[in-house]
């Protein structure tokens, strides 16, 4: 397979000299991990943070559930330990996981929520020990663990306090609406990015590029991620030549709003957590006997569940029952999907909600070290958009702020301990000549749209090894020339290539696990206990690799 070298159909002298500027740091989104790397860049460094949309305005607002953290030994009468949420999440992952970067990330949860309260965050406390946070129970957390903010807008509070402090950050400076091109290379180094703007093109020349652009759920036609979320880094990475992993791990949360709309409201699995129980449509509990954990089972396992049960008795979705748990609770708890509910004519306190699964977060990204750092020099990355290794094929739920948190502040300290780079004298974008993506090329909507469905119908939640040979093909012609245009057509080009990447994954593992579930390769199968890589050649070849998950861990000792 052959991928595009680059957005535009030009070379970068006939760029028509675009606006140049310097930083020292550009940190790309706004969501948790772009605000909270870019506050934690050290003093003396410039930064600038850019954002497609408008700060503040990312798939963060969107997370509902909370942070998943050990803060003390003991809350109330329960006990908690790091090493607890370490197998919590290890088991989670399927095997896949890096388990000394997890030990990492769940050692340093507790510095991630003082920081977080350090910067105003304001976390529900406890309802009868105010100098408690409140926690709950969710999905594979053997622990109630979770801190949550508004009750059920956990992320929407995030977003509110990072903005804030960056907005009050003299060495911050934001620009919005600023879309990601490419990368700008020099020599196998990352010196900068292309951005795209309404006033033209915008070259940006710096020491350090940090990908915090999130993941790419708008793959698929049904998903709990806004429009926003394409993989515009995911893809500027794979054509400057980044090692990406893990592509073929996408999880799909099992209750999403069962309800026209685009992205699917999310019902969080705190519900669940709280009492709220799968019901088919005759009332009989989804998960009873399925798992130890019951409804509260890790979410490929529930997921799995449901589109068995809902297949069995041909039905688009089932009921998540909240009817038992008070009303006074529920709508102290959960007022955002209360609201959401209710505004699709649905009332949770006195009837079952109708759920299905959605597309929802994708467990693979550029391949970091334990500091951000990917295989390109000069480029990081963190958050969705990067793979660190600590969520293996399956995230375990509300490990992913955390992630966000906890590897923008090493990745602040990394930049702290590194020598600034001269910026000056950058070729261009993701090598020297930016060739068109392809000839021709259909309108962005409809190559989206079509995408989207081929995607949900033959590389969902259920897959198999026809299908998938299916979508690679259909993908294979499935194109949109990306240039001349503006962000939809680059968007559309992006999803596109990481389509048929995450295709292409999913037909080479012949197993089934974690996020991935292969019905023609039910059982997992021991020797695919790897991690696939794939990067781009000189040529543009797409090349996978075999990563054992034992050289992931060792190679972070």
């Amino acid at each position: 397979m052959l991928i595009p070298r680059g957005l535009l159909a030009a070379d970068p002298a006939d760029l028509s000299h675009p606006a140049t500027e310097e930083v020292d740091v550009l940190v790309v989104g706004s969501g948790v991990a772009g605000l909270s790397t870019a506050l934690a860049v050290p003093a003396g460094r410039s930064v600038l943070l850019a954002t497609k949309g408008r700060l503040g305005h990312s798939a963060t607002r969107y997370a509902q559930g909370g942070i998943a953290a050990v803060l003390d030994p003991v809350v109330g009468r329960q006990s908690d330990s790091v090493a607890e949420h370490l197998a919590d999440t290890l088991a989670a992952g399927a095997g896949l996981c890096d388990p000394v970067a997890v030990r990492m990330l769940v050692e340093e949860g507790g510095q991630a929520i003082a920081g977080l309260h350090a910067r105003g965050v304001r976390f529900d406390r406890h309802p009868r020990l105010a100098h408690e946070l409140a926690r709950t129970r969710e999905g594979g957390h053997s622990r109630s663990r979770v801190v949550h903010a508004g009750g059920d807008a956990t992320g929407a509070e995030l977003e509110r306090a990072l903005t804030e402090a960056v907005r009050a950050a003299p060495a911050i400076r934001s620009v919005e609406h600023a879309f990601l091109v490419d990368l700008v290379t020099r020599g196998g180094q990352v010196v900068g990015a292309l951005l795209w703007e309404v006033g033209g093109l915008r070259l940006v020349r710096a020491a350090v590029v940090v990908l915090a652009s999130g993941g790419a759920g708008q793959l698929y036609a049904d998903t709990t991620n806004p429009p926003l979320s394409t993989g515009d880094g995911l893809a500027a990475a794979l054509r400057a030549g980044a090692v990406l992993a893990d592509l073929e791990f996408v999880q799909f949360h099992p209750t999403a709003l069962h309800v026209d709309g685009d992205p699917r409201p999310l019902i969080s699995e705190a519900m669940r957590g709280e009492g709220a129980v799968l019901r088919d449509g005759d009332g009989t509990p989804v998960m009873a006997g399925v798992h130890p954990l019951g409804d509260l089972a890790p979410r490929d396992v529930v997921t799995r569940s449901m589109a068995a049960r809902m297949a069995a008795l041909g039905v688009t979705h089932l009921w998540l029952d909240a009817t038992a748990i008070p009303e006074q609770h529920l709508e102290r708890r959960f007022p955002t999907i209360l609201a959401r509910c209710r505004a699709a004519g649905i009332e949770p306190t006195r009837q079952p909600i109708p759920v299905s699964p959605a597309a929802h977060y994708l467990m693979g990204g550029v391949v970091t070290d334990l500091d951000g750092r990917t295989s390109l020099p000069g480029l990081f990355a963190v958050g969705e958009a990067a793979c660190t290794g600590v969520h293996g094929a399956n995230r375990l739920a509300s490990n992913s702020l955390l992630e966000g948190v906890v590897f923008a502040a090493r990745i602040g300290r990394a930049v702290a301990a590194e020598r600034p780079r001269p910026t000056r004298g950058a070729a261009g974008p993701a090598g020297d000549r930016l060739p068109a993506a392809r000839p021709g090329g259909g309108d962005p909507a409809a190559v989206r749209a079509r995408l989207r469905r081929l995607m949900t119908d033959r590389v969902g939640v259920v897959r198999s090894g026809l299908q998938l040979a299916e979508a690679v093909a259909e993908l294979d012609r499935l194109a949109v020339d990306p240039g001349p245009g503006g962000p939809d057509r680059f968007e559309t080009a992006n999803l596109v290539q990481l389509g048929r990447v995450v295709a292409e994954l999913a037909a080479r593992r012949e197993e089934s696990r974690g996020g991935h579930w292969r019905s023609d390769h039910p059982a997992p199968a021991e020797a695919w206990r790897v991690r696939q890589t794939v990067t781009r050649t000189a040529g543009g070849d797409l090349e996978v690799g075999l990563l054992p998950v034992a050289e992931a861990a060792e190679a972070r000792r």
